[in-house]
């Protein structure tokens, strides 16, 4: 009996038992909401570095990816509501799936979201996300699927620049919400949980008297 489906999906070198999901995840399970969190192709990093940058990624491609998801959406309820939170990758990723697919969202929460990234830093996540770069989506048709989005975003995430949220938030009229000093919003930045995430979620979510 719950009222929303939760799909978290993890970025690039990533996985669904890091940083914040596993937390977020068990929270909105005990509320009796009904909580995915895929496991979706990846590279390892030390072999992606000791490879070089000339050879591309075997795993983590825009077109697994969309095959992995193929697999939840069988699984997801499209009649009931659906919420997509999504970190770093995510976000763009959750574009690319709702354009293939035409899923209509409840809502959607995108942490450190972006439409591209320069290849001077971190040429590793470069290689790993370029099959996902794409800044001419349909903005129109996925803000109808979308209709309320958050984008959090940090003044000092070492990855992505605060320029890419608000750009991704400003063409998808996501409410962008700064974070301060929080890094990537990841482990490293100290977010082994994210009370903020989860109270976002909770908005979404009728309360029964």
């Amino acid at each position: 009996n719950f009222n929303m489906q939760f799909v978290i999906i993890h970025g690039a070198f990533g996985n669904p038992e890091e940083n914040w999901f596993p937390e977020l995840g068990e929270k909105l399970s005990s509320l009796g909401q009904k909580v995915f969190t895929p496991q979706f192709p990846v590279d390892d990093w030390d072999t992606i570095t000791s490879q070089g940058p000339n050879i591309p990624s075997n795993n983590q491609t825009l077109d697994h990816w969309l095959k992995t998801f193929e697999k939840i959406l069988t699984e997801l309820n499209q009649n009931d509501k659906i919420c997509f939170i999504g970190h770093s990758l995510g976000p763009l990723f959750i574009l690319h799936a709702l354009e293939k697919f035409d899923i209509p969202l409840d809502s959607a929460i995108f942490v450190s979201p972006f439409l591209s990234l320069p290849d001077d830093k971190y040429w590793q996540v470069h290689l790993v996300n370029k099959t996902f770069y794409r800044t001419d989506f349909d903005f129109t048709r996925l803000k109808r699927l979308i209709p309320i989005s958050y984008a959090l975003y940090s003044d000092n995430d070492p990855y992505v620049d605060k320029k890419y949220p608000l750009d991704f938030a400003k063409k998808l009229d996501s409410s962008p919400i700064q974070v301060l000093s929080a890094g990537h919003m990841n482990s490293e930045a100290g977010y082994k949980d994210f009370p903020l995430v989860f109270e976002l979620c909770k908005t979404r979510l009728e309360k029964s008297l």
